[in-house]
């Protein structure tokens, strides 16, 4: 279509993703494809131009090193990054849906002081008791490495 440069791939199912991103590239080879698949990050990362994704407001510092590595085809540096923000993502995205996900990414906001209260209206609902300490430890623990310049 005239005047779309970008697109944003969030399918959530790596069967579609992966039919459709090399399909994409041959038919509109200049055409930029994001990936907002915050919870498959490293999965994604190897064939897009630039990420989408709430996840850059939790770490941005080590998203770009993501992105970099994924760019440079460098599998042992982007699984170093991954494996480095694991545990938020395991605590804030790895959860029974998406949309828990959305609620989850502001629990990790408050934790960064980035939000100052996670609540949510509906449909989104808010998360099990212990899921805020859960998910602030984890988040406390990527900003202790961050702090320290462990950033992979």
């Amino acid at each position: 279509m005239p005047g779309v440069h970008y697109t944003k791939n969030g399918v959530r199912n790596m069967k579609r993703r992966d039919t459709e991103i090399p399909v994409l590239r041959e038919a509109f080879p200049d055409l930029t494809i994001m990936s907002c698949h915050d919870e498959y990050l490293l999965h994604t990362i190897f064939d897009v131009d630039g990420l989408l994704v709430g996840y850059g407001n939790i770490a941005p510092e080590l998203l770009i090193k993501l992105l970099k590595a994924g760019q440079a085809h460098d599998y042992d540096a982007a699984r170093a990054v991954h494996d480095q923000l694991l545990p938020v993502t395991k605590t804030v995205y790895h959860r029974g849906s998406h949309m828990e996900g959305t609620v989850a990414l502001k629990e990790a906001l408050v934790a960064r002081d980035a939000l100052e209260t996670a609540s949510v209206r509906s449909p989104l609902m808010p998360l099990a008791d212990g899921a805020h300490e859960e998910i602030a430890a984890a988040v406390v623990f990527l900003s202790t490495q961050l702090e320290d310049g462990n950033t992979g």
